[in-house]
């Protein structure tokens, strides 16, 4: 089992390395997967709800049409499809709005920031379901467990994409606030 979870991930510079989101997104994975198809391994691969556009009101489902918008989202869904083209056994999860105690995300840039400054401003506009690093590796450490303890027949079963986003929905602004209140209770 290899588990991919490296990744290039600065979506709005990727717009300036273009090349080098190409090369780590999407080139990387289909060396990956082809060494995996080669070794009879599986890959479990961490995507992105960027290989949308977004403009959907409703949540994605697996099964609805990718259309990235940005070169970061182009470049995650180059290597979902090189993945998949590689012939390898797969699992790709899609996360989004990842945040964690450690490394950067929005959870640790809003606690910085909420002791740097009196007032936060943050987009009201767009909604999604932050989704706990956590939970991203407690679910991978289960979906392995039932792929490890099935029969070939059902390890065939879990080849694809699936959405891996925790359940309920708020804004950017929401999420800050809930931060920012939570930091507050706890001193």
């Amino acid at each position: 089992i290899v588990v991919n979870a490296a990744a290039y991930t600065a979506v709005d510079r990727a717009e300036d390395e273009a090349e080098l989101a190409a090369r780590i997104n999407g080139e990387a994975l289909a060396q990956i997967g082809a060494w995996a198809a080669r070794s009879g391994a599986l890959v479990v691969h961490y995507s992105t709800d960027y290989v949308f556009d977004g403009q959907d009101a409703r949540p994605y489902r697996e099964d609805d049409a990718t259309a990235p918008l940005g070169v970061y989202g182009r470049s995650k869904l180059a290597g979902e499809t090189a993945l998949r083209e590689a012939g390898c056994a797969h699992l790709i999860l899609r996360t989004a709005w990842v945040y964690g105690a450690r490394g950067g995300n929005f959870l640790r840039t809003m606690l910085r920031l909420a002791r740097e400054r009196d007032r936060l401003t943050v987009v009201d506009d767009q909604h999604g379901a932050p989704t706990s690093s956590r939970l991203i590796a407690a679910t991978t450490a289960a979906v392995l467990k039932r792929w490890s303890d099935g029969d070939a027949a059902g390890r065939a079963g879990y080849n694809g994409a699936y959405h891996l986003a925790a359940a309920g929905e708020t804004t950017w602004c929401g999420f800050a606030r809930a931060i920012v209140a939570r930091a507050a209770a706890a001193g």
